[in-house]
């Protein structure tokens, strides 16, 4: 009986060890990975909507963009093409749509590469917001799939 105590801490503390191991996860939330998460729907994308300050759509007339499901990106005016990627990801308690453009894209390309907060998405409606961190000013674009 003097062995029962022993035996009980030892059986608790292998519990308590097991416990704490199986409540850890190797979680790559942090890392957005490109493709990742749920890509848009295949077609032609547009901005219907983008606000830095003030009203800025018209800046975005004849863009046309591609997701690709590889993590893809394409935006296309006037015959001229810009590539990229995008990527989701999970940061500051959000769902984050990643956009990124290869070279030297024009400026309107340049203001959508932001980590931007996923308001909805559906297969034809993205609707993105990114809070500054500079002046707490909130950026919204929203894409329609045509």
């Amino acid at each position: 009986m003097k062995r029962f105590p022993f035996n009980l801490a030892v059986w608790a503390l292998v519990v308590l060890i097991s416990a704490s191991f199986a409540s850890c996860s190797n979680s790559s939330d942090d890392n957005p990975s490109p493709g990742g998460g749920n890509p848009p729907a295949a077609g032609a994308w547009r901005v219907s909507y983008f606000f830095d300050k003030q009203d800025e759509t018209g800046n975005y007339n004849g863009y046309t963009f591609e997701f690709g499901s590889n993590g893809s990106l394409t935006a296309t005016r006037s015959g001229q093409s810009w590539s990229g990627s995008w990527s989701t990801g999970f940061d500051d308690s959000a769902n984050k749509f990643l956009i990124d453009f290869n070279g030297n894209p024009p400026s309107a390309l340049l203001e959508l590469e932001e980590d931007w907060r996923i308001i909805q998405q559906t297969d034809t409606f993205m609707h993105f917001e990114h809070t500054s961190g500079g002046n707490g000013d909130t950026d919204i674009v929203k894409f329609v799939r045509d």
